[in-house]
């Protein structure tokens, strides 16, 4: 896939295109211009409304989560986005975290609990498995790789 470069008004956020997606780079500044191609893509691909709210969501949470845990700040480090209809695929290459499985001091959320009686962490973590429709995780040529579907399942008629 032929490299892109792009000039925007985030400021240096975009990176350009690769096979993995638009490249963000792993900056708070960041979110709004990632979250602004998320929806545009997501839009043009024939997303619900709905399902573009929950992704916006979803995807907010998983960039900050990188930035201040994964990354422990702002920086240039890669955090990648390749948007569809029913969701995207999020990557970034900070240490290996799981969020279906690790949580605060690796005990995962209870969703039997309120977002109140969670423990520090747990509530994000929480609110990405329940806006998702269907999260897949992997640890891959070292970078964490979450496929994220937020459009309900079509029905068949």
């Amino acid at each position: 896939m032929e490299q892109k470069e792009t000039n925007s008004a985030a400021a240096g956020c975009e990176i350009g295109t690769r096979e993995l997606g638009m490249r963000f780079e792993a900056r708070l500044s960041c979110v709004p211009a990632a979250m602004e191609y998320l929806a545009a893509e997501m839009r043009r691909a024939g997303a619900t409304p709905e399902a573009l709210l929950r992704a916006e969501l979803i995807l907010e949470e998983l960039l900050r989560n990188s930035v201040l845990h994964g990354y422990l700040g702002d920086s240039a480090s890669p955090v990648w986005l390749a948007p569809a209809a029913d969701g995207f695929r999020y990557q970034d290459e900070a240490p290996p975290f799981n969020p279906l499985a690790d949580g605060p001091e690796g005990v995962a959320p209870d969703p039997g609990r309120s977002i109140e009686e969670q423990p520090v962490g747990g509530a994000g973590l929480l609110l990405i498995r329940q806006l998702a429709r269907s999260l897949r995780y992997a640890r891959q040529d070292g970078r964490n790789r979450l496929d994220v579907t937020v459009s309900p399942e079509r029905e068949s008629g």
